[in-house]
């Protein structure tokens, strides 16, 4: 378990001053075209040589402490649900491996195999009545299984838990079960999420809500609906240094069907070196005039999907497919050393970076087009200077290509 901190700068009106000592990525891309006619209104493409920019966002402080002995090895053993609803349920026979419970000694919750998700949860706990004071961190939980849990089931749930925790080395695969998630934090505060592995869960990947100062790391997370869904939160830190060209160390979540990262009426959001690619109904989504002061900074992101599987088209359709897409009001955002692309040119496709909806969608299998009312544009201040993209919609003026 490591300590990371991710320290926010007030971001002005208009303005958005950054410091930051992390290298940028190498960017590169493919050669335009202009062989094409528009199907939908509102098309443009760019074709941009090099733009020298000047990354000015938020400060950004990283620090990572070397994990302890006890998390060195993970050996799960079988266990049933486990529901800790206060102080007194620190047990051995709840998991606890280590540690008494105070802040320089946490309990350590660890090496648990959780099948059993009947209850609703596999690992939960539940602050919501203000029972649980100790410190704890939980470590090392592995999860699969051939038959779906109840719809809605949450592998490792926290709520309402506001001392330093780390929860790391969750790895799971729920084999599709509707509805699953497999982290979720609510109404918690000073979470790191540390080396996860969740795959194929019916719902998100790992879903945070009303919380603040929540940090995800080195995490790779795939699921049936979001990689990560952040909504109502604030103060979030999402990746750190990395090797991009391999996924050494970096956060990827990848082939959801629905985005890599879904920002809804949240604010001091900073993602770093986070790779979302092959995700059906987008990378990411910046949603809701409560979206605001999000920051990211180098990185990928890409729309491959959707595709049609078996005659059926994969992801949501809807007008905001795209590598970073902004809607509904999210205002004061910040995008620089990106690359960027859309499965498509944006003629009768999908664009690599859309600020609201263009009211069409593609349908993979059958190649025809759907039209519809189009989703709401962001808001004031969206700054996508310095990034490698190809196709754009929605943006006035046109923000420069690096490639």
């Amino acid at each position: 378990m490591r300590k990371l901190s991710g320290t926010f700068n007030s971001i002005l009106s208009g303005n958005l001053p950054f410091s930051n000592t992390i290298p940028p990525i190498p960017l590169g891309g493919r050669e335009l075209t202009k062989g094409h006619s528009a199907v939908w209104t509102r098309t443009r493409t760019v074709r941009i040589a090099g733009v020298g920019v000047l990354i000015a966002l938020s400060t950004f402080v990283l620090t990572i402490v070397p994990p302890p002995a006890a998390a060195a090895s993970c050996g799960p053993t079988h266990h049933g649900p486990i529901l800790i609803k206060q102080d007194s349920d620190f047990t051995a026979a709840n998991g606890v491996v280590s540690g008494s419970g105070r802040p320089d000694d946490p309990y350590l919750i660890a090496k648990l195999q959780l099948k059993d998700l009947t209850p609703g949860y596999g690992l939960k706990v539940d602050n919501s009545k203000g029972k649980v004071t100790k410190f704890f961190n939980i470590d090392c939980v592995q999860s699969n299984w051939t038959t779906a849990p109840p719809k809605g089931a949450v592998l490792v749930w926290i709520v309402n838990v506001h001392t330093q925790t780390t929860v790391s080395q969750v790895d799971a695969n729920s084999g599709e079960a509707g509805g699953s998630v497999g982290i979720r934090i609510d109404g918690s505060s000073f979470i790191v999420l540390d080396n996860e592995s969740i795959n194929k869960f019916g719902s998100d990947g790992v879903r945070v809500s009303g919380s603040d100062h929540i940090t995800v790391i080195e995490s790779k997370l795939k699921a049936m609906g979001n990689g990560l869904s952040v909504t109502d939160s604030h103060d979030l830190t999402i990746g750190q240094p990395c090797t991009l060209p391999t996924g050494n160390g970096c956060n990827e979540f990848t082939y959801d069907d629905g985005r890599g990262i879904f920002v809804h009426d949240s604010y001091n959001v900073l993602v770093v070196y986070t790779i979302t690619t092959a995700d059906d109904t987008g990378g990411v989504l910046l949603d809701g005039s409560g979206t605001y002061g999000v920051t990211l900074l180098n990185g990928k992101a890409t729309a491959d999907g959707p595709i049609c599987a078996g005659g059926v088209p994969t992801g949501e359709a809807i007008d905001t497919i795209s590598g970073i897409t902004v809607t509904n009001g999210a205002h004061d955002i910040a995008v620089h050393g990106y690359t960027i692309n859309a499965n498509g040119d944006g003629f009768g496709g999908f664009f690599d970076i859309m600020n609201g909806g263009n009211g069409g969608w593609l349908n993979p299998c059958t190649g025809k087009s759907m039209t519809f009312r189009s989703t709401p544009p962001g808001g004031v201040n969206l700054d996508f200077s310095g990034n490698c993209y190809h196709f754009e919609f929605g943006f006035n003026p046109v923000p420069p290509s690096s490639c």
